[in-house]
């Protein structure tokens, strides 16, 4: 399970959903009030909640590779006397997955760091709850009833400095991708979104230290000091050592593949030869920018997250070697012996932000194509004209 997960605010609006989770057959069977809650009930309650500033109601959510967010559960921190009482549940088709672990350190996490004891009380039908709670450092320190009390006390040295992360991307989607993300670690990780590459520099890496510097779509070179110094992990589109060299992605398509994997590969000397720290699976369907985009959600909420939460060590790259070689301008020429699926391909694959279109060339203008579509063997496609300098005056 590499799914980041993350928790937002309870707002009104999600009384609904909160009212089906409260009354699933399991959370009554192992809350301390077992009855079916009324409508009614639930809303005066949450309103209640809502309104003390004592209780902490917390959405976890999945973020999806299509950067959507999927509900898988909730918590509620209830603060009394500097002590925060945990209390959660997740939709029952994810139970059993480690979801509850997750959500019990993300709660801490999101505590006011001037609470230093938590507690949970756990009912003893429910061993499940209370081996999460276990693995999450609580000690069991009494009993009420029918009820397990256990315990966790934050120490001072528990509230050390965040470790530094870096990312450098210049995509729009990855820029606003990254952002997302250094919000969401803000409690866990102290995060630099760098997007010119002056700014990449030594200086300005010893100066925060990062435990890793991540390279989701870079179009320039790594500094040999940068990356002989600190761990830089790069995002190639390809299943290395197929495919290291340049346009992953166009030499992939002329090529007829319709699949690929996503290798990340820590940054050395030679080009794309580094260690593997993971792969992912990733479509080649759609224009340039619709797969770059999809590359993205699987990088930022997959495949980055499983690095730093599971820190897993590099292995080198097996398997024979192939090389592309990076595409130039002119290799976007549509020429007249091309079948309509190549055109299409050549279209599509150079559709994106930053890419030279694919051309033909008529007299004084350049025709640029963009927005293919196949259909019945047939190519439509928007085009551009553009009037060449050489016919300017």
């Amino acid at each position: 399970m590499n799914k980041r997960i993350h928790l937002r605010k309870a707002v009104w609006e999600d009384g609904e959903l909160l009212f089906s989770w409260a009354n699933d057959i399991d959370v009554r069977r192992n809350a301390l009030q077992q009855h079916e809650i009324s409508w009614d009930e639930h809303t005066a309650w949450l309103k209640k909640k809502l309104q003390d500033a004592d209780c902490h109601i917390y959405i976890a959510c999945i973020q999806m590779t299509d950067m959507s967010e999927r509900p898988i559960g909730q918590i509620r921190l209830d603060v009394e006397g500097g002590t925060a009482r945990i209390s959660y549940s997740i939709t029952s088709e994810l139970r059993g997955m480690g979801y509850g672990t997750i959500l019990v350190h993300q709660a801490e996490r999101e505590a006011d760091p001037a609470i230093r004891r938590f507690s949970a009380w756990v009912k003893k039908s429910n061993p499940a709850s209370a081996r999460v709670f276990e693995k999450c450092g609580f000690t069991l320190c009494g009993e009420d009833g029918e009820c397990l009390i256990f315990e966790k006390e934050h120490t001072a040295a528990q509230a050390q400095t965040r470790p530094a992360i870096v990312i450098c991307t210049c995509k729009s989607w990855n820029i606003a991708c990254a952002e997302r993300m250094r919000m969401q670690y803000e409690k866990e990780y102290d995060i630099t979104v760098i997007t010119d590459r002056k700014d990449l520099t030594m200086e300005a890496m010893d100066a925060v230290r990062p435990k890793y510097i991540f390279f989701p779509h870079w179009s320039y070179l790594i500094p040999e000091s940068v990356f002989g110094a600190y761990p830089c992990i790069v995002f190639h589109m390809t299943d290395l050592p197929y495919g290291r060299g340049g346009s992953p992605l166009q030499n992939l398509i002329v090529r007829g593949h319709t699949h690929t994997k996503i290798s990340a590969l820590r940054a050395g000397s030679g080009i794309d030869t580094g260690d593997i720290y993971r792969k992912a699976d990733l479509d080649l369907s759609g224009t340039a920018e619709e797969i770059l985009r999809r590359a993205s959600g699987i990088i930022f909420t997959d495949m980055i997250p499983d690095i730093l939460e599971n820190n897993p060590l590099p292995v080198p790259q097996s398997g024979a070697v192939t090389t592309f070689r990076r595409r130039k301008p002119e290799d976007g020429r549509l020429l007249p012996e091309m079948d309509e699926k190549t055109i299409y391909d050549f279209i599509r694959m150079l559709d994106g932000e930053g890419y030279p279109n694919a051309f033909v060339e008529m007299g004084p203008y350049v025709l640029r194509f963009r927005e293919a579509a196949y259909t019945d063997g047939s190519v439509t496609a928007t085009v551009t004209f553009e009037k060449q300098e050489k016919y300017t005056t």
